[in-house]
C-alpha cells in the first residue's frame, strides 16, 4: 500500500465504457511497490448490478480482484478483506442511496480506515462525489437535494457537468453556499489528490 493517501475521483469513463481504459490504468500506477495489487469494488451505488461487478472483474483480470455486496458488509471478515486491499474502486449509481446504506451498517468508517491506513480510493460519479463534504445530487426519489458527504475531502464535487439539467440545478444551489469549495467536472475529467490536496486534473 502507499504511505501516502490518495483518492483519484472521476466523473466519467473508466471499464464501464472501455477496456482498457486510460484512467484505469493511471490509477493502478499510483501504487507502487505492490508484487500483485489488490483491487476491491464496491457496487452499492448501482444496487449491486451483477452486470457492472462483470465488467470490473474483467477489466482489472491482471490484478487481485473482489467485490462487496451490501449483505456482506457488516460481516466481520469483510473488515479485513477491506484493510488489505491496495486500491477500492467505488461504482456509480445513487450516491444518497449508496451513503444510506454505507452509514446503516458502518461501511463509511471502514472506508475512512482503509484510507488512513494507504489504501487509495477511487470511483466514478457516485463514487467520485461521495469523498466530499457536501453532496448535491438525486435523491432516491430522483430530485435534486444537498445531503452529507464522507468528509475527507473540503468542498463539494458535481460530476457529469456536460448534463444541462445537473448543471443548471447545481449552479444554482452553490450560489447559497458561502466558502465551500466547489468542483464541476465534465465526463472526460478527473482530479486526483494527495494527502486532501488536489495535485492533478486529467482530461482523459
Amino acid at each position: 500500500m502507499n504511505l501516502s493517501r490518495q483518492i483519484i475521483a472521476m466523473s466519467g469513463g473508466g471499464f464501464s465504457k472501455e477496456i482498457p481504459a486510460y484512467i484505469d490504468e493511471y490509477i493502478v500506477k499510483q501504487v507502487q511497490n505492490v508484487s500483485k495489487i489488490k483491487i476491491c469494488f464496491i457496487p452499492t451505488a448501482s444496487n449491486d448490478a451483477v452486470g457492472y461487478i462483470d465488467k470490473f472483474h474483467k477489466a482489472f483480470s491482471s490484478y487481485e480482484t473482489t467485490h462487496i455486496l451490501q449483505s456482506e458488509m457488516a460481516l466481520k471478515e469483510t473488515k479485513d478483506r477491506v484493510l488489505k486491499q491496495d486500491i477500492i474502486y467505488v461504482g456509480g449509481g445513487n450516491t444518497q442511496f449508496m451513503l444510506n446504506k454505507w452509514r446503516k451498517c458502518g461501511f463509511d468508517e471502514l472506508i475512512r480506515l482503509a484510507y488512513q491506513n494507504g489504501t487509495l480510493l477511487t470511483g466514478i460519479s457516485a463514487g467520485a462525489m461521495c469523498w466530499f463534504e457536501r453532496c448535491f445530487s438525486e435523491n432516491e426519489g430522483n430530485e435534486y437535494e444537498e445531503f452529507e458527504g464522507l468528509g475527507i475531502l473540503k468542498g463539494t464535487l458535481c460530476p457529469h457537468y456536460d448534463d444541462e439539467i445537473r448543471k443548471s440545478a447545481f449552479d444554482q444551489w452553490i450560489l447559497d453556499q458561502e466558502d465551500l469549495t466547489a468542483y464541476a467536472l465534465y465526463d472526460s475529467e478527473t482530479l486526483h489528490f494527495r494527502d486532501e490536496r488536489l495535485i492533478a486534473k486529467l482530461d482523459t
